[in-house]
């Protein structure tokens, strides 16, 4: 599904526990530390993908035609918001650690196959992410590197488990 995203192909030498302390630093903004901070920023995330990819939204049953201004006063996306930015945080944690990472790889596609999503969206997620992370002024030339390079390890392991016929 091409939603109007170029894919960065650039090749950058951080190792993984760069892309780490990287990417970690990055969701500091995000205040997943602090519930009552943290609530707004996820739903900020999905109001900036409503907003500006609006055909994504036929991946989330009963929100279709969800406006930003509708996420905003969404319970759904109070929740969804938090465990987006949660994963975030785990997939950003983890990327040192690559077993488990591409562990937690396979169990983000299990988890989300009832939405009967076509591959080539998890393709897609990562760019989203880097513009909502650069609506929060969290993004320098290092941080959209890390964040590509994080992206790619997580897709390729996507695209490997989804091809094994898992």
């Amino acid at each position: 599904m091409n939603v109007g995203l170029e894919k960065n192909c650039s090749r950058n030498k951080m190792d993984n526990t760069e892309v780490k302390k990287i990417t970690r630093k990055s969701l500091e903004v995000l205040r997943l530390d602090d519930e009552k901070a943290a609530v707004p920023n996820g739903k900020d995330f999905y109001k900036y993908m409503f907003g500006h990819y609006p055909q994504l939204r036929t991946f989330f049953k009963g929100a279709e035609n969800y406006t930003p201004d509708q996420v905003e006063t969404s319970e759904r996306f109070a929740k969804q918001g938090i465990r987006i930015m949660l994963a975030m945080h785990i997939l950003a944690t983890l990327y040192d650690d690559l077993p488990t990472f591409k562990a937690y790889v396979r169990e983000t596609i299990n988890r989300h196959r009832i939405f009967k999503m076509p591959e080539d969206l998890w393709d897609a997620f990562f760019p989203v992410w880097i513009e909502f992370l650069e609506t929060k002024n969290a993004v320098t030339p290092e941080v959209k590197n890390a964040w590509t390079k994080l992206g790619k390890t997580f897709t390729d392991e996507a695209h490997r488990y989804i091809h094994a016929g898992n």
